[in-house]
């Protein structure tokens, strides 16, 4: 099986390579979900894609986020230079831009993101039509579930992280870090929320923190599943743990990382230590208290107030750092060692450099060509006139809602209670074992949330795109559209600036509130109930949906103050999203009042629609 190696910086890129790795994936200045890595330039990847080809390592370059609409051409524009260099794969979350890169680019091998969230064998099924050759499964699959999908269909290769950190939420559906302060984990910008304190009635600590991800002790099970590539996650992290990571699935002899403590998450069974609430998952080997600790001139450490969240990281020098904000007994951990030899790593890349000629002579750039993927697709029509959906759970609802425009959102806990001749939005994660119930729904209409949805409906059936399906430009609507889409809702996170360019038929959701997070990772016995960051005014509710446990914002996104100017731009279909609101006759009356009227309540939010999404 091919070992793959993180790259965040040319140091660590030698440095896999000197482990021992097959490959390597990077990421250039923009476009890729690590922007805060020290990422390459154009020179830098085609002189590390050299030196790595020279010693039969394959690189894969990184393009793992949701592109906005006017940033498609400088998109494709970053693709036609990088297109001569010889790169073995890109790896891509954007729908929009996988079609250009099959259609325009198809010497450039497409590899699925784990950002399009593929956890079942329809999701492979559904990604190998689109012309991926290797998709890279989520995280928080089990062994037998693995197992489950690279047997169901061989037409694609898998792909599978093994080491690194782990997200609490189904990776490409966390919204938190977008939600708190613009900063999208779809765009790249993940401020990691939730390795925050966070507090409430029932529980407070490090509640959404997980350990990282360690399956070295499962090799042999993971080679019998027919998985071709170990992922190493770790493009924020430093040389000597790309280093030492490698290393240790190379050589088969277990090493220490200097990074968080490890579990295998959910691939062999629930991990109880996964969470520990009352610990900081910081980066490091505890090595003792703070001042009593022992370190060898050169080590890296860590300070940590696990009351406050205050951190100091700093290079030991024998002498003891400001010790303001620390308390006696506040842990220190050695995040890297002073043996380590980075100069070494410098100089071996100073000779890459040196001995480089360069031959990379890069494709034409397309003049726009790309665009008669979506000329045309969508004449502009006269106003029609405005509809309104309303989206549910609870069937109680049915009873006061006078309408024939209903959604009726499925997931396990009501899947017994789904009405007839309805809508019906299906979840974004259905696990392997459990497509079959939602194979046998009967329904005028689906909204789907995952591109394994299309898998699970009838080739006819009528398709909207979900908030959860992200069509974000045009180029990826029109890649759903070939797969019979006719509408799309827009992305909870989306803003005003990127909807206006979107001239395709968009549904809106103008009140409701979304989940912010999807995790499997938490149970029944992670139950916070409602949680507040201690870092910015945001409340979450947790809600359990089968085994899923779903936050949810307490304050609704509502945007009826923004119904006419969207009207204007020739959006008619709005949505309310009544999912997590409790069903009651005054407050649907409440509601429509406002609706009517174009007036948000005083305690709702606008999410990103009015600031810009990052």
């Amino acid at each position: 099986m091919e070992i793959l190696a993180p790259a965040g910086s040319k140091e660590s890129f030698i440095a896999a390579i000197k482990a021992g790795a097959d490959a390597v994936y990077v990421g250039l200045e923009d476009f890729n979900a690590r922007l805060n890595a020290n990422n390459l330039n154009l020179y830098d990847l085609e002189v590390l894609t050299g030196y790595a080809h020279s010693r039969n390592v394959k690189v894969y370059l990184v393009l793992n986020i949701l592109v906005k609409h006017d940033e498609i051409s400088d998109a494709v524009q970053m693709i036609a230079q990088v297109s001569g260099i010889g790169l073995d794969a890109v790896i891509v979350q954007d729908l929009g831009l996988a079609r250009i890169i099959k259609d325009y680019y198809p010497d450039l091998r497409l590899h699925a993101s784990t950002q399009l969230a593929c956890h079942n064998s329809s999701g492979a099924k559904v990604l190998a039509g689109l012309g991926f050759k290797r998709v890279v499964l989520a995280r928080e699959l089990t062994l037998s579930e693995i197992k489950l999908i690279t047997k169901a269909d061989k037409t694609i290769e898998y792909e599978i992280f093994v080491h690194g950190a782990l997200c609490f939420s189904i990776s490409g559906m966390c919204l938190l870090s977008s939600l708190i302060g613009g900063f999208s984990g779809n765009r790249g910008r993940c401020t990691q929320p939730c390795r925050r304190l966070w507090h409430g009635k029932k529980a407070a600590g490090y509640l959404f923190s997980p350990r990282d991800l360690e399956l070295f002790d499962h090799l042999t099970k993971l080679r019998e599943t027919g998985v071709h590539s170990l992922k190493i996650e770790g493009r924020m992290r430093s040389s000597e743990y790309v280093y030492r990571a490698v290393s240790q699935y190379k050589t088969g002899k277990k090493t220490e990382d200097f990074a968080r403590r490890k579990s295998s998450c959910l691939l062999s069974g629930r991990d109880d230590k996964l969470f520990e609430p009352g610990k900081a998952q910081c980066l490091g080997v505890r090595i003792g208290g703070f001042p009593d600790f022992k370190a060898g001139a050169g080590d890296r450490l860590r300070i940590v107030n696990p009351k406050t969240d205050h951190n100091l990281v700093f290079k030991y020098t024998g002498e003891l750092p400001d010790a303001e904000g620390f308390e006696k007994g506040d842990p220190v951990y050695l995040t890297g060692s002073g043996d380590f030899d980075e100069k070494a790593l410098t100089r071996e890349l100073d000779a890459v450099y040196a001995a480089h000629q360069s031959s990379h002579v890069a494709c034409t750039v397309l003049s726009n060509q790309y665009t008669s993927l979506v000329s045309g697709m969508w004449p502009r029509q006269e106003l029609q006139k405005e509809k309104l959906w309303f989206k549910v759970k609870n069937v109680e609802w049915l009873e006061l809602l006078n309408s024939g425009n209903i959604i009726f959102a499925v997931d396990q806990s009501n899947l017994r209670n789904v009405p007839g001749k309805i809508t019906v939005e299906l979840p974004p994660f259905i696990a392997e074992r459990e497509m079959n119930s939602y194979r046998n729904i009967a329904a005028k209409g689906y909204v789907l949330n995952n591109i394994s949805h299309f898998a699970l409906v009838g080739e006819n059936a009528v398709k909207i795109a979900g908030p959860f399906l992200y069509a974000w430009n045009a180029y990826a609507a029109r890649a759903l559209t070939d797969l019979g889409v006719s509408r799309f809702f827009v992305s909870w996170e989306d803003d005003t600036l990127n909807i206006r360019r979107l001239k395709f038929p968009l549904i809106v959701n103008l009140f409701g509130k979304p989940v912010i997070a999807r995790s499997r990772m938490l149970t029944r016995e992670h139950d916070y109930g409602t949680v507040v960051s201690d870092k910015k005014d945001i409340e979450l509710e947790q809600v359990m949906e089968g085994n899923l446990s779903v936050l949810v914002s307490k304050l609704p996104v509502m945007l009826f103050n923004a119904k006419e100017k969207l009207k204007s731009i020739g959006i008619n279909e709005f949505c309310l999203d009544l999912s997590y609101i409790k069903p009651s006759k005054s407050f649907l009356e409440e509601l429509m009042a406002a609706y009517a009227d174009n007036r948000n309540f005083e305690a709702s939010t606008k999410f990103n629609f009015k600031r810009g999404v990052k």
